[in-house]
C-alpha cells in the first residue's frame, strides 16, 4: 500500500514494531518531529486496518492508530523499500484474559499472546511474505504457532496456519478465539482450571460445536470438502476435533498469504 509520503523515511528495517507511541524502535527527533511521525505512522495504521477489514468482511477495522495509542498491543509492519517505500503487511497481538476450554471440556483462565488481525495486501499475497511476518513475531516472541489464540480468524488465516505449521485441530470455543491442540501444554494457568462442565459445553464434547472464530472455527475444513464434492460433511470427529484435510484439498481453493 502507497501513501503521500515516503515510507522510507519513516522505517529503516522491513519489519518494524509498534507500540502505543506510534513511533518506530529507536527514534530520535525533536518534539515536532515525533508528532510528525506518530501522525504519519497513524495514517498508515488507519489505511492499513480498513484494507484488512474489508479483506475479512468486517463491519469496522480491528486495527487503527487511535486503538493502538490506547493499548498495550504491539502491531507489526511489513515494509518494501523498493521506491519511496510500501507497507505491505501487518500483524497485531497483544495478550488477552481468556476463558478456554480444554479437550477434555476443563475450563481454564489463561494470559496468552493472542494474534488480533493479520493482512498482507492483495498485490503482495501467494509471495510468503505473510509466513516472514508471522515467524518475525513468534521468534521475538519467543512462542511456538500452537501456543498463541486466534481472535476471530478468517477462513484464509486458517489456511494459512495449517499450510505453514500444521495446525488443524481445533478445540471448540464458545468464545470468539481459537486455540488447537497443543495450546495447554506446559501452560501456567491463572487461578488453577475448573472441572466443572456447564451443559453447553457437555453438549460441545458429545459432538455439537459451539459458533467460534469469525465464520465458524470448523468451517475452513469442512466446507472445503464440500465445495469439491458438493456435499453437507460433519467434520467434527467424536472427540470434538477436526479431522485431517489434506493440503492438496484446501490450496486450490483458498487465497493464502
Amino acid at each position: 500500500m502507497e501513501f503521500p509520503f515516503t515510507i522510507n523515511n519513516l522505517f529503516k528495517e522491513k519489519i518494524v514494531k509498534l507500540k502505543y507511541d506510534l513511533l518506530p524502535n529507536g527514534f530520535r527527533g525533536e518534539r515536532r518531529d515525533m508528532i510528525d511521525c506518530a501522525s504519519k505512522i497513524s495514517q498508515i495504521l488507519d489505511d492499513m486496518g480498513r484494507a484488512s477489514a474489508i479483506a475479512q468482511g468486517l463491519n469496522k477495522p480491528i486495527t487503527s492508530g487511535e486503538r493502538l495509542r490506547n493499548s498495550e498491543h504491539l502491531v507489526y509492519l511489513l515494509i518494501d523499500p523498493e521506491g519511496k517505500g510500501t507497507v505491505v503487511g501487518l500483524l497485531k497481538v497483544g495478550s488477552k484474559n481468556l476463558y478456554v476450554y480444554d479437550h477434555t471440556g476443563a475450563h481454564h483462565e489463561v494470559k496468552p499472546l493472542c494474534v488480533l488481525d493479520f493482512y498482507v495486501h492483495e498485490s503482495k499475497q501467494r509471495m510468503g511474505l505473510g509466513k516472514i511476518l508471522y515467524e518475525h513475531m513468534l521468534k521475538e516472541a519467543n512462542v511456538l504457532p500452537q501456543d498463541l489464540a486466534i481472535d476471530k480468524p478468517s477462513e484464509n488465516f486458517l489456511a494459512f496456519l495449517f499450510k505453514y505449521y500444521g495446525l488443524e485441530h481445533i478445540i471448540p470455543q464458545s468464545n470468539n478465539y481459537v486455540v488447537f491442540d497443543g495450546f495447554f501444554a506446559d501452560r501456567p494457568v491463572m487461578n488453577g482450571s475448573a472441572k466443572v462442565q456447564s451443559d453447553h459445553v457437555k453438549d460441545t464434547f458429545d459432538g455439537i460445536p459451539p459458533t467460534v472464530g469469525r465464520h465458524s472455527a470448523f468451517k475452513p475444513v469442512s466446507t472445503m470438502g464440500a465445495i469439491l464434492q458438493n456435499v453437507s460433511v460433519n467434520p467434527y470427529q467424536n472427540d470434538g476435533t477436526v479431522p485431517r484435510i489434506a493440503p492438496d484439498i484446501i490450496r486450490p481453493v483458498m487465497k493464502l498469504k
